[in-house]
């Protein structure tokens, strides 16, 4: 028995064949920087409320606490923007991102366990590097086998 047509097939069919299509596009790979980034924007906007008085429970502190989140989201958007203006590929402009979290906090925790400041700033210039080229390396390393799958 034949299904007699309707209206809503042509939109279908021509849906079906996008999508079809689409399948063949090289799909995004895994971005540790923008993961890692976006929740150290949470925490910085939990951390930069408390500082600056506010109680993150209370009315005008929870909105405090949204401000400054949408301010670092808006300015994380705005630098990976002007990346990808600039021509640096995703994997790349995401493991800028990760090194750019990681390094200050690895100096500072070293900081505070050694109270040295020289150290402290090699350990968080070396931990930067490390995780600039460990989060490029898995990138790239994923974004071949996504294309091998193809």
């Amino acid at each position: 028995m034949r299904l007699p047509d309707q209206k809503i097939d042509a939109p279908m069919r021509a849906y079906a064949k996008r999508w079809m299509k689409s399948l063949d596009r090289p799909r995004a790979s895994t971005t540790l920087g923008y993961f890692f980034v976006g929740l150290f924007i949470l925490f910085w906007s939990s951390s930069l409320t408390t500082m600056l008085g506010f109680d993150l429970k209370k009315g005008f502190g929870s909105l405090v606490f949204i401000g400054v989140g949408l301010l670092l989201t808006f300015s994380a958007l705005l630098i990976i923007r002007i990346m990808a203006l600039i021509g640096l590929d995703r994997p790349t402009r995401s493991a800028i991102m990760l090194s750019a979290v990681i390094g200050p906090y690895v100096n500072l925790s070293v900081y505070h366990a050694w109270n040295s400041p020289v150290i402290s700033h090699i350990a968080g210039f070396i931990a930067s590097i490390f995780a600039f080229l460990i989060s490029l390396l898995l990138d790239k390393m994923l974004e071949r086998s996504a294309e091998k799958v193809k």
